[in-house]
Parts: C-alpha cells; structure tokens; sequence
C-alpha cells in the first residue's frame, strides 16, 4: 500500500485539472498570449513537435502563406535574425508593436519544441498603405508584402544607426545612368534599392535577365537625349548599374503580367534559369564604366527560393532554404519550409521544382509547370563565410542566436507544459493509469478508504486522463478498459459515486468535451453511459444525495417528488442545459447529448418533469422548427445560437434528430395536454390539481405553430420529425398523443393536414414516413369521418406517385386491412372494406408499376381482396355486392389508365409492364361484368386491349408467375408485409 500511495503522490497533478491555452495539442506555440486555441482532437502525438530538420513551421492563417514564405526566409538569415531579436523596444504594445511580435516570432522559431509557431500577432500587427489591417484572408503578392513590410519594420526602429544597419542587409544603390555618344558628359542619378527586378519573359536565365538590365536602351531618334551641358540633342545610351550590392541580394521574378486589351493578369511559366553561384562584379557601375579592365569576381551564393504554384488568379506561396551558417563537413543542406510542414530537401532538385517550364506527359500531352520561382535569394560568400568563422557550428543541430532573458524564461516555460502534455501521450502512460485504477480495488480489498481521499485522487486522475488524453488521441486505444475500471469504483461506494459526478458537472468543459467534441462514438457512448449508471445507482442507494426527498418506493407509480436544487441530479441537468449553447457546432454529439437527457428522463416522473420545468421541451420544439420561413427570424432574435444552427445546415452540416424526437416524446408524454396552457418562465411549477404538468403559454404555442391562418395549416415541428424519418417509433407515439389529446380537436385537425400535406411529397418515397403516421391516425383517431378521409386519400395520391414509393403505398393497404380502431369501435374488417372500396384508385398504377415486385404484390393483395372471393355463394349479400362492385370499378379505372397512359400517347411499353393490369381487364369482365361484356364497357375494354397489344413490346422474363393461382412468391405477400420500409409501424 505503501508503493502504492507514494506513486499516487507523484502523478496525482498529472494531468492538472482544467485547462489552458490548448495551443500545443495542434502543435503551434502561441507567441502572444491575446490568441487562444480550443484543445484539439485526433491528435498524433508525432505530429505535434518540431519536425526532423530542426526548425519549426508557421501556421497558415487563411490565405497567409506568402507571409510564412517570406518570413521563413528571412529567419533563416543568421544576421538579420540577430539584429531583429536585439532590437530596442520602448513601446512594444503600441508604436512597436510589429517589431515586438517579429522578435517574439523569430524567438519561438528558434527555440520552441512545437511542430510551428502562430504569426496571428505580426498579421494584425501589420498596417497597410490604407492604414487598415491586412486581411489574413486574402492573399498578397510576396514582392508587394516585402516592400511593405520592410517599410512597416523601419518606421518601428529607433536609432538612425540602427535604420542604416537595416537597411544594408537587404537594401543597396542602384545609378541610372544616360551616357552621351556624342559628347563626354554623362548624367547620373543614385536610387535605393531593395529587390532587383527581372524581367524573365524571352529570357532564358538570370544572367540574360541581368544582362539586359544592366544593358538599358539607345536613345535616338525621336527620343534623343536633351543634353544640358551641351545644349542640344543627342543619341545617348540609358542603363541601370549596380553601385552599392548588399550582402544579401533579393531578385523578384516579374512572373505576372497584364493584358492592357483584355484587363486580366496571367503567369509566365516559361523555363527560367539561375545557377548556384552568381558573380556580380560585371553589373557594378566601376565594371561597367571600365569594361576592359579586369574585374574582382563578387560571388553569392543561392540560399533560397520562394516558389509560386499556380495560376495569377489563385496560388501557394512556399520556401527551399539552405541552412547556414552550417558544419562545413553538412555540405550544402536544403530544408523546404511549407507553412507547417518541413521536410528535408536536395538541392539537386532545383532544376526540376523551381526552374519552371513544361512537362512532357506521352505520347503527345504537354503541360506547363505552374510551379516556378518567384523569388531569389543569394548571400555573398564572403559574408556566409564569416558567418561560419563567427558561429562555429560543430554539431548538426542548427545555429542558435542568443535571446533576451525574458523572453527566453517564457518560452523554456511553454516548452516545460509542452513536454509534460507530449508525455502524457505516450501509450505506456496510458496503461500506467489503467493500471492505477485497476490496482486500487485490490489493494484496498474492495472497500474504500475511511476519508475516501485515496479514491478520490485515483478518479480524478482517470478522470483527466479520459478527459484530457484518452478522448482526443487519434488511437484513444485504453479508453474502454480505463473506463470500466473506474466504474466499478463509482457504482460501488455512494461517496465515490457522488464525487464522479460533481466532476463531471464541475467544469463545463468536463462534460462538453466527452460528450460533444470527442471523435470517438464508442467514447462518447461509453461516457454517457457512465453518467446515467452512475445517476442510476445514486438515485437507488441514496435518494437524498441524488436529490429526492423522499425514498420514490413509499410513493404511488408516476408521483413528482420535489428535487433539491442544490442536488447531484439538478446540478447535472443545470449543466446539460447549459450546453445547449455550443450544440450547433458539435453535430457528432447530438445524439449522446440528447441520449443522456433520454435516459434521465426515464429515471422517473420527478426527472421527467425537472426537464420540462428547466424548458427541455421548449428546446426540443424550436431546434425542430428554428428551420422553418416563419420561424427562423423570431427564433434567432431569442437565442443567438440558433443562427449558428441555420448557418451550418445551409453550409450542409447534418445533425441527427433521433434522440431529440424521443426525448419529445416522453416529455409530451408526460404533460396534460387537454389542460390550458399557463404563462411561466423556465423554472416554475406548472403541476395541476391532479399532478400532472402542462404547458406553458410559449410551449403551446409553439406546439401550435402552424395553425395561423397566413401560414399552412400543419404542425411545424410534427412535420420537421415526419420529413426528417429519424425516428419512426417515437414519431407513432408523438402522433398517438396528438391524435387522442381530448377537449382540443384543433390539434386532431392539425395532424390530420400534416400528414395529408406530406403524403404529396416528390418523390412519393419520401411520404413514407407520412403514410405511417396515416396508419396510426387511422388506428387512433376518434373520428369515422377523418379516417375514411385519410384512406381515401392515400389511395388517390397513389396515381400521382410516378416512378418512386410504389412499394411504400402498397404496403400501406397491407398494413391498412389489418387496422383495428376501438375509438370507432371499428375492426380489420372495416378497414378491409375501405381498402377495397378504393381499389379504383391505388390498384391501376401499382399494377403497371415498374417494379415486378410491386406488381406482383399489387396482385397478391387484389387476389386476397377480390379474385379468391367466391361471391355467388357468399352469405353476407352486402359484402358480395362491394367485391363486385369494386371489381367493376377497377375494370373500368385500369381501361382509362391504359388509355390515358399509352395508347392516347402512343407510346411504346414493355409487355411485362402491362401483363398484370391486362389480365384483371379480362378477369373483372369475364367475372363482374358479365351483363356489360357487350355494352359499351365491355366493347371499350376489348378495343383498348387490341390497340394496346400494337404498342406492346417483347422483353426478357422478369421472373414474375403467368400463374395467378402460383402461391409460391418471393415477393412480400398480404400477411408477410408489415411495414413501410426500415421502420416498423404496427
């Protein structure tokens, strides 16, 4: 026990309870502390930290890339990384405030362990020409941001000798120069400069490019050169030289060009070289005065390009680096920095990923390469040499710069939190916990400690470690075993029990995170199950903790007990309705979420009726509705997060619906609805005389909502759960209660109109659900009238179904004959009656359905109906007189179908379309209308029949039987066929 408490002592602040800025679990140092993360979730502890080569990435903001590309860049210069990192700052949250965030950058670059570093402090720290924020949306061309930027990082600097030094890294002079050829006098004017623009359109290379730079123009002509010495006009030569060249040279590629005819910006992709080491001394202004005389080489060396992949219109912006200063034994190392992805990189490459040009694809395809070169970026050799004398790398890890104290505390204090977390991811720590949990029952030989201190520190471990570890890796392998260890603890001691849920309900973020935001359904599932187990268990053994105030045993069946504000359950239910806030956008949770509330609802009448007292149902009704033309403006207006709701639906996110429709349930379930509605808020009593709850004004009127005589006549929120098919079982027992609701017919008549409304639905598959409401409003509704309405119906809408739902509305009639109704004291045979009487309506279509075994079964049920009904020697004369009655009726509906359908339109059909509704033409004239075989009836039906076998086309045996007495059939026949589709409805 000894060993046991002293490794207890060790790791019970491990993990710490609550949470941070959650930065480190999407592998980003946060360098200023106004910019929070949500923790992350399916974390790969392996993509957390900083990559292989060394160095960290930078997240992308949204469109950010040329950002990242460029600022990588410059990091990568040993100096200019120096000189930013020790830089004064006498005003870093205002005037410098872009130069406080880029040293903060630079400082976590070099030193955090995190995979990148979040430059959302230098983005909005960046003020454009217009005096307003860049926009971490829209993308930038990197040559316009560098000037911009370094423009924004001279402002910031406050020493003149300091400005000059920034200056010199990147910036150099550049003369214009116009050179008589008739005269000595030559004019020249100095210009700064911090990139060197390239022309690379008919040019092959670099050095072509420079060339022709330093090459300039003639002028002759109409465009000679106003000489002032002289007085006169002469032919002159105009040209750009290099005066002052920097150690670091940057060439911008003029890539993308602009059509003045057509208005619209393209790329140049053509193949475009530059070599490895570049030697300047020809461009210099004292070369080029004196060519004759020779020059000292000024080499560079290529240390970076920053590529552009795509299109003008739409692109990426990412980095080749060389790494330097670096051991002289490395060579030359190359890292590709991608916003947050590094990778290794070989020089080698270049050629083919930078270069530009096509790519030939055989036979005959040609493609050009939209990724090429942007940017160049070559560093004086001398310099880089220096750099190596001056550094003294030894080791292959990259060069560190030295940053202020401060700076370097808060940063080695990340990485402390940092490491802790990664090591809480590690498997074995894991099954270390799993082990904890498992070891502590044994230990104490399945009784708990006298304080229950022990077991309290063993469940909160695993607790946070399910929380915070277990529910966010992408493999949360040792999440059930944890968890089914810890409930034996929890369902075994009140006191334990108790203290499980007071953390669950301690911290919104407990709950909302294991029930809501985990990626694991089998975690989510197996937590809520612990909550209601553990209330289960709770509510059994200690009534009074739980929060009733009385032992439910001593009481009648269904009696609300009185619940203790300051109870678990109150506490627990306070804190589900908390969430309701942060639904909309945890879609993967809403059945977990609304699975807990289902289950305390099924605890009993007191927990059923805290939920609705704390507006549960209130909810439920507006979330079914909030969608709707009419409803959705009020609604947003009350709780803002309904507008999240709609928003994500309209971007196509789904939500399932199944246990909010049964929570509805047993919340109507548990209400007097033929009560008066009363005017409360959330939190009142709203019990009757007799013990009942009813409705408040806003419920019943949202109950209501769709009997206002602007809007169409139906429930709202019956029709969101019939349209949705989410949950068939509780969408019959919701239509059971408002069908049956006594004193308010409005409601009877509003549901009779939603579910007529829905049977017209296109296409007609989708009225399923709606047909079996139509059965229980058959079965349930205490009126003859409505019922007859409602079959009548159903078989009229059959003839406008098209090509879809047929198997639906056949097994409607299936189910239909076998109703039985004790409000109308009506039974199958009734509804057997009214089935039939409707033949004419239903049977024609499905018997010329496309399906075969809708026809088939159309068949199956007419046989049952009509052909196996030996009238002549039938006792009850009535019912022998409605078979044939209807048989006539279906003669002469199928002969009008045949005639509207084919043969008016002359349209071709397949023979085995046709052959069922053929032979009941025959059969019902040969055995219903006899007397009409040579009226106009039977003369009609013969001619139709001649004309349709002209349009009939032969086709393969579908399989269906020429036999109508064959009682073999695969085909669901009228006692087989229950249902309509996946959901049962007796």
């Amino acid at each position: 026990m000894a060993g046991y408490q002293k490794s207890l002592e060790l790791v019970k602040d491990l993990p710490p309870e609550g949470e941070d800025s959650q930065a480190w679990s999407w592998g980003i140092a946060q360098v200023s502390e106004d910019y929070h993360y949500e923790a992350n979730w399916n974390l790969e502890r392996s993509k957390l930290v900083r990559s292989s080569t060394g160095y960290a990435g930078m997240k992308n903001l949204s469109n950010t890339c040329y950002l990242n590309s460029l600022l990588t860049q410059l990091f990568m210069n040993i100096g200019f990384r120096s000189f930013m990192l020790n830089a004064s700052l006498a005003d870093s949250e205002g005037t410098q405030r872009l130069l406080a965030e880029t040293k903060g950058l630079f400082a976590h670059m070099q030193e955090t362990f995190l995979k990148s570093v979040d430059p959302q402090g230098i983005a909005d720290s960046i003020v454009t020409y217009d005096n307003s924020p860049i926009d971490v949306s829209i993308q930038m061309d990197v040559d316009e941001f560098y000037n911009l930027l370094f423009d924004r990082w001279e402002s910031q600097i406050l020493s003149d000798a300091d400005k000059k030094r920034f200056r010199s890294f990147y910036g150099g002079q550049i003369v214009q120069q116009i050179k008589s050829k008739e005269c000595p006098h030559i004019s020249e004017r100095i210009e700064p400069f911090s990139a060197i623009q390239c022309d690379i359109h008919g040019k092959r290379s670099l050095t072509e490019s420079l060339d022709a730079y330093v090459g300039g123009e003639v002028m002759e002509g109409d465009n000679k050169y106003s000489c002032t010495s002289c007085a006169s006009y002469v032919d002159a030569e105009k040209r750009a030289c290099l005066k002052d060249i920097p150690d670091n040279l940057i060439f911008h590629l003029k890539r993308f060009d602009y059509d003045v005819m057509s208005g619209l910006r393209s790329k140049i992709n053509e193949k475009f070289e530059f070599p490895n080491e570049l030697d300047m001394a020809p461009y210099h202004v004292d070369t080029l005065k004196d060519p004759a005389h020779p020059s000292t080489p000024d080499v560079f060396n290529l240390v970076g390009v920053l590529v552009h992949s795509g299109t003008a219109e739409s692109g990426h912006y990412y980095s080749y680096i060389r790494e330097r200063p670096a051991k002289p034994s490395r060579g030359n190392c190359w890292v590709e920095y991608n916003d947050a992805d590094l990778l290794r990189f070989d020089a080698r490459n270049i050629e083919d990923q930078c270069f530009g040009g096509i790519i030939e694809s055989p036979p005959f395809n040609v493609f050009p390469k939209q990724w090429n070169a942007y940017c160049l970026f070559y560093q004086r050799k001398v310099a880089m040499d220096t750099e190596v004398k001056t550094y003294q790398p030894t080791s292959e890890k990259p060069v560190k710069i030295e940053i202020p104290v401060d700076l370097n505390n808060r940063i080695a204090i990340n990485n402390e939190l940092f490491a802790r977390k990664y090591c809480l991811l590690d498997p074995t720590h894991a099954s270390f916990v799993k082990s904890l949990v498992e070891q502590l029952r044994y230990i104490s030989n399945g009784s708990c400690s006298s304080d229950h201190q022990t077991e309290k520190d063993v469940m909160r471990i695993a607790l946070e470690h399910l929380n915070q570890v277990f529910s966010r890796v992408k493999d949360c392998s040792g999440f059930h075993e944890v968890l089914a260890s810890l409930k034996k603890i929890i369902v075994g001691c009140t006191i334990c029990c108790k203290y499980a849920l007071d953390w669950v309900v301690r911290d919104e973020k407990n709950i909302k995170n294991m029930l809501l935001r985990c990626p694991s359904f089998k975690a989510r599932r197996e937590f809520a199950d612990l909550i209601v187990e553990a209330l289960q268990y709770l509510r059994g053994c200690d009534h009074r903790a739980y929060g009733l105030d009385i032992d439910e045993s001593s009481t009648a069946s269904g009696t609300i007990i009185p619940i203790d504000r300051t109870a678990t359950i109150h506490k627990m239910i306070q804190r589900l309705k908390a969430l309701q806030c942060h639904m909309p956008n945890n879609s993967r949770g809403w059945d977990d979420y609304y699975g807990v509330l289902v289950e305390i609802a099924k605890l009993g009448a007191s927990e059923a009726y805290l939920l609705l007292r704390e507006g549960f149902l209130k909810v439920s009704l507006e979330l079914l509705m909030v969608d709707h033309i009419e409803a959705k403006e009020p609604l947003k207006r009350r709780n803002s997060y309904y507008g999240t709701y709609l928003r994500l639906m309209e971007k196509g996110r789904k939500y399932s619906l199944h246990k909010l429709i049964e929570l509805l349930q047993i919340l109507l379930g548990c209400v007097d609805l033929s009560a008066d509605s009363v005017g409360l808020q959330d939190g009142h009593d709203r019990l009757t005389a007799e013990g009942r709850p009813i409705l408040s004004a806003g419920e019943a009127e949202l109950l209501h909502f769709g009997n206002q005589a602007h809007r169409p006549k139906i429930l709202v929120f019956f029709d969101k759960i019939l349209s949705s098919d989410q949950n068939r079982e509780a969408a019959k027992a919701i239509a059971r209660m408002l069908i049956t609701v006594e004193r308010d017919t409005s409601l009877l008549n509003l549901t009779k109109m939603t579910i007529t409304h829905g049977m017209s639905m296109d296409p007609a598959t989708l009225a399923a659900p709606y047909l079996n409401a139509a059965l229980v409003f058959c079965e349930a509704c205490p009126d003859l009238h409505s019922v007859k309405a409602v079959l009548k119906q159903v078989a009229q809408e059959v003839e406008t179904i098209g090509d879809h739902g047929g198997q639906e509305h056949l097994e409607f009639f299936l189910c239909a004959r076998r109703l039985s109704n004790v409000q109308i004291q009506r039974g199958p045979a009734f509804f057997t009656r009214c089935v039939l009487s409707s033949v004419q309506y239903w049977a024609p279509s499905l018997l010329m359905y496309w399906e075969p075994r809708v026809r088939t079964g159309t068949i199956d049920l007419l046989r049952s109906l009509v052909f196996e009904r030996d009238t002549q020697n039938m006792d009850n004369e009535q019912e022998a007189a409605d078979i044939e009655k209807a048989g006539r009726d279906l003669c002469i509906a199928c002969v009008k179908r045949v005639q509207s359908q084919y043969i008016e339109e002359r349209k071709p059909v397949e023979t085995k379309l046709v052959e069922h509704v053929e032979r009941v033409i025959r059969y019902c004239l040969e055995h219903y209308c006899e007397e009409e075989s040579t009226s106009t009836l039977g003369l009609q039906a013969r001619a139709t029949l001649e004309q349709f076998y002209t349009l009939a086309t032969s086709d393969d045996d579908d399989g269906t039987s020429d036999n109508w007495n064959n009682e073999i059939s695969d085909n669901p026949s009228d006692s087989e066929s229950e249902t309509l589709g996946p959901g049962k409805m007796e």
